[in-house]
């Protein structure tokens, strides 16, 4: 696989973890957010596809707050309305998830069509107050991939301990149709291929949970760990294509706050 293969691939996991890093780094820093924050973090994500290679992937992290454009992690927005504990934004993100046929050692999947990145965008909302953070988000898919949609709503309560910050955070993310069986569906030309049974995947909810610990290593640097665990909705378990019924994605990270 190409260079640029592998940098697509490793995408799946760290759309979800370098968003959460750097959320917990803001969240770690007095008031104002500094503008930027860049670094490098390594990110592992086993893939719920049957017998499918798992490789770990080193990957930047950036992180900006400006007035109106943000960059948080691999989701980029633009704030419609932002007041001391509310934001409401367009926004828009990689779908986490990828199938390359190559990368599979089953001797069905191997003859599937591929299943790219999806380019994802819409609107979300965020509030911030003593008793926590609640963020909610709706986004459809633009690239040509079902044009599916997704839904996220989660909450989070950073606990600061000097140096040190805990951001645990629970959610869940409804995936539409269009979207799921785009990434986990045998179509009619794929089972006549595969030999697999032609499969259509419905919606589901995906609920999960992580935890997001930051420690500033002096004024300037900081680091970062990061685990989340989400399981898979019945619809998407049912798939031939697949053969767990969670994920759960590993990342650490370096970084550096100007």
């Amino acid at each position: 696989m190409s260079s640029t293969s592998l940098r697509l691939a490793g995408l799946s996991a760290a759309s979800v973890c370098v968003t959460l890093c750097s959320s917990a780094i803001a969240q770690s820093t007095p008031q104002p957010t500094p503008t930027w924050t860049l670094g490098v973090g390594a990110i592992w994500s086993p893939s719920p596809y049957r017998s499918y290679s798992n490789k770990g992937w080193l990957l930047p992290i950036v992180n900006y707050e400006g007035e109106a454009f943000f960059v948080r992690g691999a989701t980029v927005g633009y704030h419609l309305l932002k007041t001391n504990s509310d934001e409401f934004s367009i926004i828009a993100s990689p779908l986490g998830n990828r199938f390359v046929h190559d990368d599979t050692d089953d001797p069905h999947l191997r003859r599937l069509s591929d299943r790219d990145i999806s380019g994802m965008a819409g609107v979300a909302w965020r509030h911030h107050a003593d008793w926590g953070v609640l963020q909610a988000s709706t986004q459809k898919e633009f690239t040509g991939h079902g044009g599916g949609s997704a839904f996220d709503v989660s909450y989070s309560y950073p606990v600061i301990q000097g140096n040190l910050t805990l951001l645990p955070t629970s959610g869940v993310t409804y995936s539409t149709s269009a979207l799921n069986n785009y990434y986990y569906g045998i179509g009619a030309a794929d089972a006549l291929r595969s030999g697999l049974p032609i499969h259509h995947v419905g919606g589901g909810s995906s609920p999960y949970i992580g935890m997001v610990a930051t420690y500033k290593l002096s004024h300037s640097w900081v680091t970062t760990v990061g685990l989340r665990y989400a399981l898979l909705p019945t619809a998407v378990k049912d798939s031939p294509m697949v053969n767990a019924n969670h994920t759960i994605s590993y990342s650490i990270a370096f970084s550096y706050i100007f």
